[in-house]
């Protein structure tokens, strides 16, 4: 019996693409959340930076599956799948955080 994310199928692709980088997010960020209410952490960046910067790694973890399709060049529709999800990913990231980054800052 294969794998099930063995299989050559687009919706597979896009399925994986999305649920790693969601789970990645929601992990990382419980664990910063952890880590800053135990005093672990120490930090006077924005709230905005590290939801970007989270959201930035947890979408850059789709690489790990490019590379795992791309190892098995049989499953191309699977490597679409989670390209398409990295591109969605990324447009949702532009289009949520870059008014934030070139807005002025206010002065103190």
């Amino acid at each position: 019996m294969a794998k099930f994310y063995h299989k050559n199928n687009i919706n597979l692709g896009i399925g994986l693409g999305l649920l790693l980088p969601i789970t990645t997010f929601y992990l990382l960020h419980g664990i910063y959340i952890l880590m800053a209410d135990s005093g672990l952490l120490q930090t006077n960046l924005s709230e905005a930076f590290r939801q970007r910067t989270i959201a930035l790694l947890a979408i850059a973890t789709d690489i790990f599956l490019v590379q795992y399709y791309r190892k098995n060049r049989l499953l191309g529709q699977s490597l679409r799948g989670v390209l398409i999800a990295m591109a969605i990913l990324s447009i949702i990231w532009m289009i949520y955080f870059l008014p934030d980054m070139f807005a002025p800052h206010p002065k103190n």
